[in-house]
Formats: C-alpha cells, sequence, structure tokens
C-alpha cells in the first residue's frame, strides 16, 4: 500500500495563516504571539463558564498608548515573561470578566506580555472599541499594530487588523458567511425615522443590544413596521397571536434623554430598558420595532403567508422570516437561526 505523506493538519494551516496575518500587519516577528493567538482562538470559540456560554472578545496589541484617544477604564490583571502559558493565563483570568462591554486586552511589548481588561463604553450608546480601533471608524495608529479576535459564530472565530481580516472556522464545515453587516442594517431601519440629531445614537444602541442578545439566544426574528397608527393598526389587527405592550417602550425617547440630560437617573433608566428589550429578543417569536424607535410587541407567532404556487419548508422560524416578507406588514426582516446564519429582508415600500 503506498504511504501517504500528504497529512493535511487543521492547527498547522491556522496557525501558518494567523502568522501569515501578524505579518502583514507588522507584529513584531516571534515563535510565540502566533502560538498564543492560536490558543486564544480555540478558547473562545466555544468558551463556557460553569456550563455558560460566554463570548469573551480579545485586542492583542503592541502598545495601549493608542487608548489614550479614547476615553476607557482599564484594569490590569497581570503581566509576565511572554509566553505561550501566559496567552491562556489571560483568558483563563479574564474571560469571566469580560462582560458587557469590557474586552480582554493583551499588550506585547518584546520579550513582556501585560493583560487585563479595558471599556471605551461610559454610556448604553458609546462606540464599541471594536469599532473605533478595527472597525468602520477605525484609523491608522502610528507605530501601533491590533489583532482584534471575536466569536462570530459556532466554533468561527474572526481576527481582524488595521489591514487585513481573517476568518478561522474550527471545524470541518463551511464556514458561514458573517459580516454583522445584517444587525447594522436592521438597526438603522429601526432608527430611520428618529430624529435626526440622535439618529446615529440610537442607530448604535439598537446595533450593540441586538448583537449582546443574540450571543446567547438560540435564534431570533425581529420587524420593521412604520410608525404610523395605519401600520401599527395593520399589525394588529392581522396578527392576534403575540404580546402587545399597551404602552410602547420608546427607546428614542430613553436615548435622548441620556444623551442630553446625562444624569445617573437617565443612564440608569435606559439601562433597565435595556436589559428587558435583550430578554425579549430572545423570546420566542418576532419582536416588533417601529421605525422610530418604539418597541411594540414580541413573542408574535406569525400566521403562514405564502406566495401564489410557494410552499414554505424548513424549520418554524425559517418558516416565520419568508412569512414576514410575504404578508406585506413589514418594512425590514432580520433572522438568526440558531447555528448563527444571519439575513436581512427590506422591502421596497
Amino acid at each position: 500500500m503506498p504511504n501517504d505523506n500528504n497529512n493535511q493538519s487543521l492547527r498547522e494551516h491556522v496557525l501558518a495563516s494567523i502568522g501569515n496575518f501578524l505579518y502583514r500587519e507588522g507584529f513584531q516577528p516571534n515563535d510565540i504571539t502566533p502560538l498564543g493567538i492560536l490558543e486564544a482562538i480555540n478558547l473562545i470559540s466555544d468558551y463556557h463558564e460553569e456550563g455558560i456560554a460566554l463570548f469573551p472578545e480579545i485586542i492583542v496589541t503592541n502598545s495601549l498608548e493608542f487608548f489614550k484617544t479614547i476615553p476607557n477604564k482599564e484594569v490590569v490583571i497581570a503581566e509576565g515573561i511572554l509566553s505561550v502559558d501566559e496567552f491562556k493565563k489571560a483568558i483563563k483570568l479574564c474571560a469571566p470578566l469580560a462582560i458587557d462591554s469590557w474586552i480582554i486586552f493583551i499588550e506585547i511589548a518584546e520579550n513582556n506580555i501585560r493583560y487585563g481588561l479595558v471599556s471605551a463604553e461610559m454610556t448604553e450608546t458609546s462606540l464599541s472599541i471594536y469599532n473605533q480601533t478595527v472597525g468602520d471608524l477605525k484609523i491608522e495608529y502610528d507605530r501601533t499594530t491590533i489583532a482584534y479576535i471575536r466569536n462570530i459564530g459556532q466554533k468561527t472565530v474572526e481576527l481582524s487588523g488595521l489591514k487585513n481580516k481573517l476568518t478561522v472556522s474550527l471545524t470541518l464545515d463551511a464556514p458561514t458567511e458573517m459580516t454583522f453587516n445584517e444587525i447594522s442594517t436592521i438597526s438603522k431601519a429601526i432608527s430611520s425615522k428618529c430624529d435626526e440629531t440622535y439618529r446615529q445614537q440610537i442607530s448604535t444602541f439598537f446595533e450593540k443590544i441586538i448583537t449582546m442578545a443574540l450571543r446567547i439566544g438560540h435564534g431570533n426574528l425581529i420587524g420593521v413596521i412604520d410608525e404610523s397608527d395605519e401600520a401599527i393598526a395593520a399589525l394588529f389587527e392581522a396578527e392576534k397571536n403575540g404580546t402587545y405592550l399597551p404602552l410602547a417602550i420608546d427607546f428614542q425617547q430613553l436615548i435622548i434623554e441620556a444623551e442630553s440630560d446625562r444624569s445617573n437617573e437617565t443612564s440608569i433608566n435606559l439601562k433597565s430598558y435595556s436589559s428587558i428589550l435583550k430578554a425579549m429578543l430572545n423570546h420566542d417569536g418576532i419582536t416588533v420595532f417601529t421605525n422610530n424607535g418604539k418597541l411594540v410587541a414580541y413573542h408574535l407567532l406569525i400566521n403562514t403567508y405564502e406566495q401564489e404556487g410557494q410552499v414554505l419548508i424548513g424549520a418554524a422560524r425559517t418558516k416565520a422570516y419568508a412569512s414576514m416578507q410575504n404578508c406585506k406588514l413589514f418594512l425590514s426582516c432580520f433572522y438568526k437561526s440558531q447555528d448563527g446564519n444571519m439575513k436581512i429582508w427590506t422591502s421596497n415600500e
């Protein structure tokens, strides 16, 4: 029998890809950092603490000096000599603490490593560290290298830098393409008729809260309708099987009060309603918003709507998403499956 020496190692392939990523980003060459990032990716791809799934995000950098341009809070946990074991230790010590707006930082300077937690989100409407470092609002930091690591799906991790992006799937399944543009699109749809002065903050708020809710949920449906009395009445009349709020939660007003007043009371008020929103988003059925930022219903189990000649197939959530598009009651619809696949639909009005 011929000897097959063309053995393929997923670990070796991923390690080589990480090495190429770090080289293109300008990280100081060494043998430890690629291995350390590989271990970090492996750990956060499916991280659980006492049976609870956690989604820590990590920023690896050669210097935290760039944070001087971003208002932030920082908690240093430990420092030591650069090694793969220190990378593992950083995740183990910091991951359970990296909740809400806190992320793990790992600073590498020559042969030294320092790690802990950092947050730049002072309010519920603050931009995320991701957006301010490697996302839409990134800027080129002088002599600074950044690698941002975050879980984007089942056993799938994204590694983003200032110049490059690498998606690592730790299964043999084809990785689901998830750009998170779907969340941004539905957030903009929810805030499209909000006060122009605060529209960006309102959209940012929804993007952040929806992202957090989706991480802990097992699948989600979101629908957006027009803010008019006619559109709301049409939904209420057509779909009886849902929980409609007698008094809608007006997130636009809550955010404007928090942004203009900036008091502890308005901040706590917005945070409290945010917790309710996350819970509603993870309830079975559709969570319904108007396009001026009001939450009007949740746990909406939609009737079946089929176009002529169409037969809806698939699981309940898949059928519900198709019905949302067919019923002509929604302006925008968002779908996330249990395995992390996301879809967005917007009507042509």
